[in-house]
């Protein structure tokens, strides 16, 4: 029963910064793919009266142009042509300005493509910049928001853990005092003394991490636990199951050893 009691006390608070780890971790996933898409099909729209080449515009707001690709005008005059006359249509290509699409390596936030459209005013060449910014920015910032909250969530459980974690280790410490002190007294180092408490954070922490394990495996292939479906339209989420096992392996066990040692060297200075 105490063998339990002391694998519980590790493990609830591990266990829930896990989780909390995990959906971030989740959420950051999402955000990720969802930027990395949208930088894909985002553009800005740009009219020009000169011609413009890429080389001319290789960074924005200190995001790199992936490319910049010329919108035909004979689609645009295709459209209009119909109600026209030989003269008209031949007077409109000679005067018609140049269109562009800029794509971006990734998707600009709202400050910097504030920057961006400043920067492409300033070319006396260009005389107008559509940015069409708020299709992808609502669901953007939710995102982003989401992503937030979760990190400050992650980050007041661990604080949390660590503090109840410490709080075990010592009350552990108190009650086996006078164990540790014949120990001490027999040439045992404080490490070896507090082999048990070891070998309970230890497992705890490497149970924490199957549960973990489980709801991780769980939720990237039910996505709808934390995501509508109406979302899984627009997002293409994929996890990097692996990656994100690894990291939660080595929080686990970091979190519980860390705070070991901690506790361990505050009361070898105390008691030496």
């Amino acid at each position: 029963m105490k063998f339990l009691k002391n694998i519980f006390a590790f493990l609830i608070p591990l266990l829930s910064m896990l989780i909390a780890f995990s959906i971030y971790l989740l959420i950051s996933n999402v955000v990720d793919n969802y930027k990395t898409q949208i930088s894909r099909d985002y553009s800005i729209v740009i009219v020009t009266t000169a011609p413009i080449e890429k080389d001319n515009i290789n960074e924005l707001a200190g995001i790199k142009v992936e490319r910049i690709q010329a919108l035909p005008n004979d689609k645009i005059i295709d459209n209009i042509k119909t109600n026209l006359s030989d003269n008209s249509i031949e007077l409109l290509k000679q005067k018609l300005p140049n269109f562009y699409q800029i794509y971006l390596e990734i998707f600009p936030t709202s400050s910097e493509l504030e920057e961006i459209k400043q920067t492409l005013l300033q070319n006396k060449n260009i005389k107008k910049v559509e940015v069409f910014y708020k299709n992808h920015n609502q669901v953007y910032l939710l995102l982003l928001l989401l992503n937030s909250v979760s990190f400050i969530l992650f980050f007041i459980i661990t604080l949390f853990a660590i503090i109840i974690i410490a709080k075990q280790i010592k009350l552990w410490f108190h009650e086996q005092h006078i164990k540790i002190s014949i120990l001490r007294l027999h040439g045992a180092s404080i490490l070896y003394s507090a082999s048990s408490i070891l070998n309970y954070a230890l497992l705890s922490s490497f149970l924490a991490f199957l549960i973990t394990t489980g709801f991780l495996y769980y939720v990237s292939n039910n996505m709808e636990v934390l995501f509508p479906l109406e979302l899984h339209d627009i997002i293409d989420i994929q996890i990097n199951l692996p990656l994100e096992l690894l990291k939660i392996f080595l929080l686990s066990f970091c979190i519980s050893i860390f705070t070991i040692f901690g506790v361990l060297l505050k009361y070898k200075i105390t008691n030496d």
